[in-house]
């Protein structure tokens, strides 16, 4: 037990100097595949690892004459990337490029341990001290695209889910698609067992629980979409058919037998305890959600020691982003968190969020190209709104927040300030003319195309969109994504929660 808390603090500790440690990447790229530079991304702590499309360090890789090289420093023991390549549409391209640069695969890499790879138009190759560790993982991104195609193919041959489906078509599409993970999942385990001569215990480990994760948190996934986005009986069915063969089932790994390494399997841990919850309220109404909150009590009663840690936390910074977090639930996490890293980044959490911390003194741009500050709405509540074009929840929170607009329209200290993150200032330009993002007396901004990287969302920590943050008349965060108003009972909090600070 001492042995797996020494390796889970090493693994998830937040990049302090003890283990700021190197790497050198070499590689080589075909010039077929005109390839002149990547993007590389990676993250050196658990948070960032979260959500690494979003945060985490970037590296603009330049390629010379079909070679590369990237040096990184600051470095945890362990860590993960993803490669960034540039699209290729040629039909000699092999499924290797896109594995590597196109789909998305996070690969685990160590420090102090140089690597090199080679990108040829029909595969990959790795060499150096990493070499066993990168084959066993990208054998594994092409288990995973497999299992794709499968998916797909079985869902073609079902076709579109109506209100003519019956429940016995439902069960029997589950049925198919939960043996079809579950055959992938068996197939990961002895793949990785036949590199067991090859790897350390703990990689091996890490490798296949990486898999497993992401394979159930797909597959969970799919469930929740049907259930959101399928006609009322269809969706019954699917909750009925997960409350009876997912709620309990174990096919998704034995947490006794995990080291605590994963960057994916605590995640869909706590996915999986959200989708508990939901699928049990889903007869109950459509929009009825678990909080992040009742999704601890559950996660507390399931997992224990250093995994509870890592589930909790990873339901914090999945849902946390999503939702408003009271004062309690944050003490509540700290007092049941071991971990001292984490317990650090919830208590600063619970000082930017529930303590009056100051707002983030901004300048940005309106419509017309003026630029407004946070002086310029000194003495007003501001209801702060993040979105971006082609969000369908920012679709959703401009329909909902109709009513609440309407609740304070005759009060001229409430303002209500729409701030895109649009990368194209034409894109936001042209939302705007549509309104169906903001409204005409929405108090309009925009980030200047710098997107997640703007430092108002970087303060914040904003990791899903839309998000809301409620300011008070001395400029201070009363609440970091307070009730969105989809729901009466949402629509009377949140209306209830502006009255107050107005009233301050």
């Amino acid at each position: 037990m001492l042995k797996l808390k020494i390796l889970f603090m090493l693994f998830f500790a937040f990049g302090t100097a003890l283990f700021a440690q190197k790497l050198t990447i070499n590689g080589k790229i075909d010039k077929e595949l005109k390839v002149d530079s990547f993007l590389f991304r990676y993250a050196t702590n658990f948070v960032d690892q979260e959500n690494l499309y979003g945060k985490g360090e970037e590296v603009r890789v330049k390629v010379k004459h079909g070679r590369f090289q990237i040096d990184l420093d600051n470095l945890p023991a362990t860590f993960y990337a993803f490669i960034r390549l540039p699209k290729n549409y040629s039909k000699d391209i092999s499924d290797d490029y896109r594995l590597i640069g196109n789909s998305g695969n996070f690969f685990m890499l160590k420090a102090d341990n140089p690597m090199e790879m080679q990108l040829y138009q029909h595969g990959v190759s790795f060499s150096g001290g990493q070499k066993s560790s990168l084959d066993c993982q990208l054998e594994l991104f092409r288990l995973k695209k497999k299992l794709s195609d499968r998916l797909i193919s079985l869902k073609n041959s079902f076709g579109s889910f109506d209100e003519k489906t019956t429940e016995k078509q439902i069960n029997d599409y589950l049925s198919a698609y939960k043996s079809i993970n579950l055959n992938a999942c068996l197939e990961a385990k002895k793949l990785v067992t036949s590199y067991a001569q090859l790897l350390d215990t703990m990689t091996a480990n890490t490798h296949y629980y990486d898999f497993i994760g992401r394979t159930k948190w797909d597959e969970i996934n799919h469930i929740n979409w049907l259930v959101d986005f399928s006609p009322d009986s269809v969706r019954s069915y699917v909750a009925r058919y997960y409350n009876k063969y997912y709620t309990d089932e174990l096919s998704y790994g034995d947490p006794k037998r995990y080291r605590g390494t994963s960057n994916e399997y605590p995640k869909f841990l706590a996915y999986k305890a959200f989708t508990d919850l939901m699928q049990t309220m889903a007869p109950l109404g459509r929009r009825i959600k678990p909080n992040v909150a009742l999704a601890d009590l559950l996660i507390s009663e399931r997992y224990h020691g250093a995994l509870y840690d890592q589930v909790a936390f990873s339901s914090l910074l999945i849902r946390g982003t999503k939702e408003y977090l009271d004062d309690m639930y944050l003490t509540s996490l700290m007092g049941n968190m071991k971990n001292e890293d984490f317990r650090q980044y919830v208590s600063d959490l619970r000082k930017k969020r529930t303590t009056r911390a100051k707002s983030f003194q901004f300048k940005l741009e309106d419509e017309n190209g003026k630029m407004v500050t946070n002086a310029d709405l000194k003495g007003k509540v501001v209801l702060l709104d993040f979105w971006f074009t082609g969000c369908r929840g920012c679709l959703a929170l401009h329909k909902n927040m109709k009513p609440i607009k309407e609740h304070f329209k005759n009060n001229p200290n409430f303002k209500y300030v729409s701030i895109s993150i649009d990368k194209k200032r034409e894109n936001w330009l042209n939302s705007l003319q549509k309104g169906e993002y903001t409204d005409k007396f929405d108090v309009k901004l925009w980030t200047g195309g710098q997107n997640d990287k703007h430092p108002i969302i970087r303060y914040y920590e904003i990791g899903s969109y839309p998000t809301m943050i409620l300011i008070s008349k001395n400029d201070d965060v009363v609440a970091m994504n307070p009730p969105n108003p989809y729901t009466e009972k949402n629509k009377n909090a949140l209306i209830k929660m502006i009255s107050e600070a107005l009233e301050e």
